[in-house]
């Protein structure tokens, strides 16, 4: 079952490994459990995000994957955010489009991905977007079946709406974040600790451990004993 999460940080703790893999050196936790609504864990993202500075902050950055309640959110609760569409997922979404173009796992599907994500990368999102917007309409008839062209459909609706979400180029010219990644290690953290081989939490088990589990990481755990 999904556990709503965040991780906020300050771009200023962001490092590199000796590998060049990214490390934030400070970084903080929001996780709740699966039936908490998206008003009361968006509630609780501001208030951590609050906590932890973003007040003095001069911007602030908010990367998310394609979850329509978290755009819901965010216009709702960090309005005047940068918001960005983690670059991950819009590879996802790509990668859907050449299969249906192509076929599954062709050179010619690879071909197509690597090229629309090398100008999604160096600020042509413009011509992406008119490249898809081209395909619900092409010039000569096509042997697409019904559910390819329904994909591909699908997929264009959705570079569509994120449109003003996709300016990779800038972000990364000017340092700011363009993925996701934080939150996907935070999850498998908790996938490791929750999720074990015989583990089995009942509901109120797994909200408490969950708690414990954030003040942990948070650093909070010594008001557990305040």
């Amino acid at each position: 079952r999904e556990i709503k999460s965040a991780v906020i940080y300050r771009l200023e703790q962001r490092v590199e490994n000796a590998k060049g893999r990214g490390l934030l050196l400070e970084k903080y936790a929001v996780a709740t459990t699966p039936e908490t609504s998206p008003l009361d864990f968006g509630a609780a993202v501001l208030a951590e995000s609050r906590r932890r500075g973003m007040g003095s902050a001069e911007v602030v950055y908010l990367v998310m994957d394609d979850a329509v309640w978290l755009w819901s959110l965010a216009q709702d609760r960090f309005q005047s955010a940068v918001k960005t569409l983690d670059f991950h997922h819009d590879q996802e979404h790509l990668q859907v489009v050449a299969e249906a173009l192509h076929g599954v796992g062709t050179e010619a599907a690879k071909a197509w991905l690597k090229a629309t994500l090398h100008q999604l990368r160096h600020g042509h999102e413009a011509r992406v977007i008119k490249k898809l917007e081209e395909l619900l309409n092409p010039a000569t008839p096509t042997s697409r079946s019904t559910q390819d062209q329904a994909a591909i459909t699908r997929e264009v609706s959705y570079f569509k709406d994120h449109e003003d979400h996709l300016h990779f180029r800038r972000m990364k010219k000017a340092g700011d974040p363009m993925g996701s990644g934080a939150v996907e290690s935070l999850d498998k953290q908790f996938q490791r600790r929750l999720r074990g081989c015989g583990q089995f939490w009942t509901r109120p088990g797994l909200t408490h451990l969950l708690q414990l589990c954030v003040l942990v990481k948070n650093k909070d755990d010594h008001l557990l004993w305040n």
